[in-house]
């Protein structure tokens, strides 16, 4: 790997500097991939799903463990998707349409 010297703002500096902590990497490590990044050629596919875009622009980061406690092993994402539009009852859209009332009419 090769060396580069590079002037940055203090500014720069900074905010590179904290975000590499808040994703438990060196800054060199940071500087790096983001370099690399912007570099890639861009006839990649672009990602299609919000997870794919989140993760793409590091905007992710692991579950608590709070909320790893609160999972249930050995039920699936589809299990839980099939279980919600099965319930019964008004969907969520409903009730709040319902509890806001109606809206006057637009003059």
């Amino acid at each position: 790997m090769s060396v580069m010297v590079i002037d940055i703002p203090s500014q720069t500096r900074e905010r590179l500097e904290a975000q590499a902590r808040r994703m438990g990497k060196s800054v060199e490590t940071l500087a790096c991939e983001l370099i690399a990044t912007a570099l890639a050629p861009r006839q990649e596919a672009r990602p299609t799903a919000t997870r794919e875009v989140l993760q793409a622009a590091n905007r992710t980061r692991l579950l608590s463990a709070a909320l790893q406690r609160k999972i249930i092993p050995d039920v699936s994402l589809t299990e839980v998707r099939q279980s919600l539009t099965q319930a019964a009852g008004p969907a969520l859209s409903g009730i709040i349409l319902e509890q806001r009332g109606s809206k006057p009419p637009r003059p």
